[in-house]
């Protein structure tokens, strides 16, 4: 019974900030359970040691992430929205996780202060179609410049906007499945550096 609780009340946190910020948000409903874990899953984490989350929202994707990651492992979710970081902050109790407020185009500096030279995995829940034209292109090549050489970039996304993006800077994807238990599907893509 704790479990649904929480989930409709990250239903409704995630929802209102929708409402409020629907270019920022850009979907209604969090994503499902079956989106995260197979996010999680696909993402390839028992190996990763410094993981890069972009856009998480209220946390869905964020404790999948967390469950397949081993334990040295350190993720660094990066958040724009200060309700939803206040909300994970309140709801996710994981030594291992950093939470930011420094935005997707700073990975550099993001970098930096978590003393790392490269990521070895980035996901990305950030809607690319809605980002201001060219922002998208810099966090695309942000991503890229942050990923050590055989890194990982996995992007969910309601449109393929990401893939074009991508593809000039790490060629075509090396995965790509639509997940239909999620409302609208959402595709997952993966490219390798």
């Amino acid at each position: 019974m704790k479990r649904i609780k929480s989930s409709i009340k990250e239903g409704a946190v995630f929802f209102k900030n929708a409402m409020a910020n629907p270019k920022q948000v850009a979907y209604v409903l969090p994503s499902s359970p079956w989106l995260v874990k197979q996010v999680a899953r696909v993402a390839d984490l028992a190996h990763a040691k410094r993981i890069i989350e972009l856009g998480p929202g209220t946390g869905g994707t964020t404790r999948a992430i967390l469950n397949e990651m081993s334990d040295d492992a350190r993720l660094v979710s990066v958040e724009i929205n200060n309700k939803f970081i206040a909300h994970m902050q309140k709801t996710i109790q994981d030594d291992r996780l950093v939470i930011t407020d420094q935005g997707a185009q700073n990975l550099p500096v993001i970098l930096k202060t978590q003393g790392w030279n490269a990521a070895d995995v980035i996901i990305s829940g950030i809607p690319f179609t809605t980002l201001p034209k060219g922002l998208d292109q810099e966090i695309i090549k942000g991503i890229y410049d942050a990923l050590k050489p055989g890194g990982r970039f996995l992007a969910y996304q309601l449109r393929d906007h990401v893939s074009k993006l991508a593809k000039p800077l790490f060629g075509p994807y090396t995965f790509k499945k639509v997940e239909y238990k999620n409302l609208p599907p959402m595709r997952i893509y993966i490219w390798s550096k």
